[in-house]
């Protein structure tokens, strides 16, 4: 039997049912894909990572049902059996079991003959699909087409509101859905209309800039970049981000979004929706290039370089710095090792770009005297950058090589010792001299007058060089200097009388001086040496601990210590052995000391080492001689320490007695003079002040309206008008004073504005013509006239105030008048002492002596005669010529000198705690140096600055 015509009534059935559900189920289908992809993109909007899986596995599990289907559809065509039950079965459910049973006994019959005839089977298949009825097919299928056209129009409906809301929100979701690393893959349009400005850090003091949108652009660091648009839709999260960082749109209550950027590194902006833990850029990009603001540029004159301090004790450093936007502070920086100290030079005001200035390291700065390392001098700046905080620019360096501890004073010893020579040399000359015949009389006193004047020019060599940073000063200076003087006057006397005994007598000036110079120098090498000792002892003490670490077993850090405080020990060893006997004696012990230390770290027996060191420290402290001559003990005898050797000279211990003394003397005076102006003070009375202030106010109404027309303040200086402004100040300034009862400050400006009204006379007369120039000259005259009359009266009044005042204070006076007179007379007799012998004093500080016992002579007349302002006035020029009398460095021969050297064991007055008025002396002295300036213009103004600085 032909078994096709059945096959073919079976796809002809399964054609007429695809063709009318097929097209409706395809329709559904595609429906339900654009349901399932809206609904997914909504889904996925959210942004959450959970929101985002659940949309893509929803998405995932719809096609892949849609793809099931499919394949599952093509497999039902081919089943014939499945195309029965489907087709003929739902139309006539007996039809279609019939039809099962007879395909299933037409299979049998062609597989087996003994089931029957094929063809018999065949033509009963045919017989029941033709019973089939088509219409009724036709009519089945078309009810399955409706209903899949329904669930499709439904699924379609809900694609379409899903749609239909916001069509962009579809795009937005399945832009996220899509995105890899919180960035989405499709950029979409978020603002439009944009507009941008940038605006520099306020500290540039630049004003805003409008920028071209998305242009590449150029901006100082920490410039804000303002990005103005308008929305492209409403209701998104929009951002302004660079890749990493954002900031957020606000909006600007005009429809607009704004952000504001600031900027750090170079970088590319663009404006961005964030979407949860997703962000979607718009395709516009910013580029911006920072510019930072680079530091300081710091040049320092000279450097690089390497200065060794002993041959140039004074650096001077000039430095230049700029900056490309403004500088705060400039600091010299030294360094040594470990050690960093810094020291303001300036701080620049208004954000200044250029700064210039200078600055003198000396051998004696307190940096260099606690290091023995070289030292790196350079200059740096700080910069005003509040963005990345401020920013440190450096110059090159100075290298400063510091000399060796005790090498400044051995040089200055040195030096005096060669000064010495030359006196030594003068006296054997002079020695060596015969009394001349009176025909040899004048060629003598010249070869004298030219062998003094050559150890002269030795002395004062050594007096005024420097010798690594020290110069010979106080004691020993003023030693030298006195000698000096005292060889001037023997000379002198031989010129008169070229005798016998005129050159016996400067033979005898000449050997006391040479003695009284070598007695100071050394005085001075003994306290040099003392001073030098105790700064190895701390030198020493690093050693030791040096040793200690490299005991503890830190060899990296304990070696190279060691090895340098065993450099310095060496070097400072040797200059302490130029330093005198005791300096001498100081320098062995130090290199035996230092060969201890070298056996000891030869065997690496670091605890020996550290005793060895910490032995020689010890033994620096107490830097005495080791063995005392002349009934004295020493150190290593165990013996305390005793005097000073005897001395073929006294002076040292001369000039150091009258130092004290006038030290003492200048005290005294001070605490006297201090007494004088407080017992005048007692006895001014406030009510004799009080009865003159009503008087006083009508004649400081009666200034003010004489100086009313003078021009204000604000003419060119040197001018009449200026001047003219000056005295119509002072004379404001006197009439204040008359008005708060203070006629002493009220003299004081009148008489400056007398002179300044005086001067605009004079520079009036010569303006040649120029009108304004004439009133202000013509003006001052008028109101110098009023000013004189009201002048006067405020000096009579002051008169008779003082007059009051120093008949209620003669008696104090009268005592104060005594004690003045034995003021003067301990400076005579101090004067007298200094101007003789060993312990003679500089021409210069004797004459200041002479001036102040005449001053307080003066003083002492006018307290006993009740001038008690005029005597005190004679008491403060004494004073001041007693402090110009002491030596500059009193009683220091440099730093060199250490307290613990000093004698203490010498009386001194404690002041009583009512006597003492140091403080009310600072503020008169204060006052009185500063308001009596010279200027008249500036005099009552810097009196009023000076007394506010003191109250």
């Amino acid at each position: 039997m032909d078994n096709e015509a059945p096959a073919l009534s079976i796809a002809r059935l399964r054609s007429v049912w695809d063709a009318e559900v097929g097209p409706s189920a395809r329709r559904a289908l595609t429906a339900a894909a654009c349901a399932g992809l809206f609904g997914a993109a909504h889904v996925a909007r959210v942004g959450s990572p959970l929101a985002r899986g659940l949309a893509g596995a929803g998405l995932a599990l719809l096609l892949a049902a849609i793809a099931a289907r499919a394949i599952l559809v093509r497999r039902r065509r081919g089943d014939a059996r499945r195309t029965v039950r489907e087709i003929i079965g739902r139309t006539d459910e007996a039809l279609g079991a019939a039809t099962l049973r007879a395909l299933t006994l037409a299979d049998r019959a062609a597989a087996d003959d003994r089931v029957g005839s094929p063809e018999l089977a065949g033509l009963h298949l045919r017989r029941l699909l033709g019973r089939a009825s088509q219409a009724r097919v036709v009519e089945r299928a078309r009810q399955a087409a409706t209903r899949w056209a329904s669930a499709g129009l439904v699924l379609g409906a809900a694609a379409l509101a899903a749609a239909a809301i916001e069509p962009s929100r579809v795009v937005e979701g399945l832009d996220v859905l899509a995105a890899r690393g919180g960035e989405a893959p499709l950029d979409l349009p978020w603002i439009e209309e944009v507009e941008m400005t940038a605006a520099p850090p306020e500290y540039l003091h630049q004003g805003a800039e409008e920028l071209l949108p998305f242009a590449p652009t150029m901006q100082p660091r920490g410039t804000v970049i303002t990005v103005r648009g308008r929305p492209v839709r409403a209701g998104r999260a929009l951002v302004l981000t660079d890749g990493g960082a954002e900031v957020p749109f606000v909006d600007d209550g005009k429809g607009s979004v704004v952000a504001r950027w600031t900027l750090g590194e170079s970088t590319t902006l663009q404006a961005a929706a964030r979407f949860g833990q997703v962000r979607v850029r718009q395709a516009d990009a910013q580029r911006v290039v920072s510019i930072p603001d680079d530091a300081p540029r710091v040049t320092l004159e000279g450097a690089p370089r390497t200065v060794k301090l002993l041959n140039e004790p004074s650096i001077p450093l000039r430095y230049e710095i700029t900056d490309d936007h403004g500088l705060r502070e400039v600091d010299l920086v030294l360094r040594a090792g470990a050690k960093e100290e810094r020291r303001v030079l300036s701080r620049p005001a208004a954000d200044a770009k250029v700064d210039r200035g200078g600055y003198e390291l000396r051998a004696r700065d307190p940096f260099f005297r606690r290091t023995y390392v070289p030292v790196e001098v350079r200059i740096e700046a700080r910069d005003n950058d509040p963005i990345e905080g401020p920013k440190w620019g450096r110059s090159e360096a100075i290298l400063v090589v510091p000399p060796q501890v005790g090498e400044p004073e051995a040089r200055r010893y040195a030096a005096l010792v060669k000064a010495r020579d030359a006196l030594t040399d003068l006296l054997a000359d002079r020695i060596g001299q015969r009394t001349p015949e009176a025909g040899g009389a004048k060629a003598h006193a010249a070869h004298e007058a030219e062998v003094q004047a050559t150890a002269k020019a030795a002395v004062e060599a050594a007096l005024s060089a420097d010798h690594g940073g020290l110069r010979v000063r106080g004691r020993v200076a003023s030693l030298a200097r006195g000698q000096l003087a005292r060889l001037d006057t023997a000379l002198a006397a031989e010129r008169k009388s070229t005798t016998r005994a005129a050159h016996q007598e400067l033979l005898d000036e000449t050997e006391g001086a040479l003695l009284a110079f070598d007695a100071g120098l050394r005085g001075l090498g003994h306290r040099d040496a003392r001073a030098v000792a105790q700064r190895l002892a701390d030198v020493a003490d690093e050693a030791a601990a040096a040793a200690e670490l490299l005991g503890s077993g830190d060899r990296e850090g304990g070696e190279v210590r060691l090895e340098a405080a065993v450099t310095v020990l060496g070097g400072g060893g040797v200059e302490l052995g130029k330093l005198g006997e005791l300096g001498l004696d100081l320098g062995e012990i130090v290199a035996n000391d230092l060969r201890r230390i070298a056996r000891a770290r030869g065997a690496s027996d670091w605890l020996h080492a550290e005793l060895s060191a910490r032995d020689l420290a010890a033994r620096l402290r107490r830097p005495e001689p080791s063995f005392g001559g002349g009934g004295r003990g020493g150190v290593e005898s165990g013996a305390p320490r005793g005097p000073d050797p005897g001395d073929a000279s006294n002076a040292d211990e001369s000039v150091a007695q009258s130092e004290r003394d006038l030290e003492e003397l200048a005290r005294d005076h001070a605490a006297e003079t201090n007494a004088v102006a407080e017992e005048l003070s007692r006895a001014s009375r406030p009510e004799d002040v009080a009865a003159l202030r009503e008087e006083a106010k009508k004649h400081a109404e009666a200034i003010r309206e004489a100086v009313r027309d003078l021009p204000q303040p604000g003419a060119a200086p040197g001018s009449a008008e200026s001047a003219a402004a000056a005295g119509r100040e002072q004379a404001e300034a006197m009439a204040g004073a008359l008005e708060q009862g203070r006629p002493e400050e009220a003299v004081t400006s009148g008489r400056g504005a007398m002179r300044s009204l005086g001067d605009a006379k004079r520079l009036g007369a010569q303006a040649g013509g120029f009108f304004p120039e004439e009133r202000a000259a013509r003006e001052a005259g008028e109101a110098q006239q009023a000013l004189a009359e009201e002048l006067a009266w405020t000096e009579e009044a002051l008169r008779k105030l003082r007059q009051a005042a120093a008949e209620r204070a003669r008696d104090g006076l009268g005592k104060s008048s005594q004690r003045e007179g034995s003021l003067a007379d301990r400076a005579r007799d101090l004067r007298k002492r200094g101007e003789r012998g060993d312990g003679r004093m500089p021409e210069e500080m004797l004459d200041r002596l002479d001036e102040a016992e005449q001053a307080m002579r003066d003083a002492q007349r006018a307290l006993a005669e009740g001038d008690g302002e005029g005597g005190n006035e004679r008491q403060r020029d004494a004073q001041r010529l007693l402090e110009m009398s002491r030596s500059e460095d009193q009683g220091q021969d440099g730093d060199a000198e250490s307290e613990g050297d000093r004698n203490m064991a010498r009386k001194a007055d404690i002041p009583d705690k009512d006597k003492h008025k140091g403080p009310e002396e600072f503020r008169r002295r204060v006052l009185e140096g500063l308001g009596g300036t010279s200027e008249p213009r500036l005099r009552e103004a810097v009196k009023r600055y000076a007394e506010g600085l003191l109250k």
